[in-house]
């Protein structure tokens, strides 16, 4: 007799329930395929399981690692940090070894220059003359990192002079450079100006008249830079006196304090646009006693300037175009002797307007008005009209012709009177320069 366990058909296959066990009988084909992902299973499961443990112990290896180098990096900061502290008390001095340096090559080799000015000149009922007018020897080097030093010799007709001799501060704090020596003073705009560097070949016989010439002085400046957005400028200054040609006072008779002249100025420099700038400045130069026959007291003088010159500047064209209008005005109040016994207040007004095109890098043309009146007589004075072409071959040579009529209301010196010509030709060779004159 056979015993059968209990059993459960489904369909072709039957189920057979073992010991609690079930047992699913299969067809033989399902049974392979049953049993063939059962044993794939067995096998890839430690592989999965192995290659998951394996990443994430890479990942701490590589988390360790990376706080370590931040570890190391965070002390190498605090070292630097340290080492800061230490290095700043030493950078001062290395700033200004490397300055002793990059100046040492010009204490020993000065920038030289060498310019030569002449004209062929026509002075109406006065004949025509070749007239050497100048030839400039300028050396200029720093000295150290706290000052430089420049000076301009000239030699002409007249002789051989020590044009300009001066020391200039280069480490002053607050804003403040100091001058000292023989060198022209900042009065006004062209007085400070070498007569080869003017746009025309004359200088304005309103500065001649007025100002004594060129602003030369013998004494000591100081200039103060206002820490503005723009351009703002003031200078103080004291000197035996303003003016090559001026004749009032002498530079080798000491003198009381009364008789300095004493400057200030105010001059700033502004864009309106892109293409368009002002420069603008006002000049008082006062001495308060100037000798005058008869008069111990003496009397004051007061010389007042005002002077504004606009660009036109264009962009998109070379910086060799462009158009400059400038003018100066002046104002001199002083008590003049009469007959060497009465002292008269005499108020003189004077000064010029001048415009100059460029028309290209070779070509510049303009025209200069001048009103210079006599400052002991203001009554008599002296209109010029001075059209002007300049023709520029290179930076360094330079010719320029110039018409000029002069109409004096007195009997004035045949020089001074008419219809004048000049030709004049300037020629530079070497390092020279009075600084930056045209922005």
């Amino acid at each position: 007799m056979v015993s059968r366990e209990p059993s459960l058909e489904l369909g072709r296959n039957r189920v057979c329930l073992l010991g609690g066990v079930t047992m699913n009988i299969l067809s033989g084909r399902t049974f392979l395929h049953v049993v063939s992902c059962g044993l794939f299973l067995l096998l890839m499961a430690p592989r999965m399981s192995f290659g998951q443990v394996s990443e994430i112990e890479s990942l701490k290896t590589l988390v360790r690692d990376m706080q370590q180098q931040l570890q190391k990096a965070l002390s190498r900061i605090d070292q630097l940090e340290k080492e800061k502290t230490a290095d700043s008390a030493k950078l001062g001095q290395v700033e200004k070894s490397v300055q002793a340096v990059q100046s040492a090559p010009s204490i020993l080799n000065p920038a030289i220059g060498l310019v030569l000015d002449g004209t062929v000149e026509h002075l109406g009922k006065a004949g025509s003359n070749f007239n050497f007018r100048s030839v400039e020897l300028g050396l200029m080097a720093s000295v150290d990192p706290y000052a430089r030093m420049y000076g301009f010799f000239t030699g002409s007709n007249q002789g051989v002079e020590v044009e300009e001799a001066a020391a200039i501060t280069t480490s002053l704090p607050w804003n403040l450079t100091a001058k000292g020596g023989r060198f022209f003073a900042d009065f006004g705009r062209f007085p400070k100006f070498h007569v080869h560097e003017l746009p025309f070949v004359n200088e304005p016989l309103s500065i001649d008249r007025m100002v004594g010439g060129e602003s030369q002085a013998d004494g000591a400046e100081v200039n103060y830079l206002f820490p503005t957005p723009f351009f703002l400028r003031a200078t103080f200054g004291g000197y035996n006196k303003i003016g090559a040609d001026n004749e009032q006072v002498d530079n080798l008779k000491p003198r009381s304090a009364s008789r300095f002249t004493y400057l200030g100025r105010l001059h700033t420099y502004f864009d309106l646009t892109d293409n368009h700038s002002i420069d603008l400045g006002t000049s008082l130069a006062y001495t308060p006693s100037v000798r005058l026959p008869g008069d111990p007291s003496g009397g004051d003088r007061i010389l007042n300037g005002v002077d504004l010159t606009y660009r036109y500047q264009p962009l998109a064209s070379t910086l060799y175009q462009g158009f400059t209008w400038g003018s100066e005005f002046y104002a001199n109040s002083q008590r003049f002797p009469i007959d060497d016994v009465v002292a008269k207040r005499q108020q003189s007004y004077g000064g010029y307007t001048y415009a100059e095109l460029r028309l290209n890098r070779n070509w510049s043309t303009g025209f200069l008005f001048d009103y210079a009146p006599i400052v002991d007589n203001p009554s008599q004075r002296t209109l010029s009209y001075s059209p002007f072409v300049t023709w520029n071959l290179s930076e360094f040579n330079r010719l320029r012709f110039q018409y000029s009529y002069l109409s004096n209301n007195f009997s004035a010196d045949k020089a001074l009177n008419g219809n004048q010509f000049f030709l004049q030709w300037t020629t530079a060779i070497g390092a020279h320069t009075h600084g930056f004159r045209d922005r």
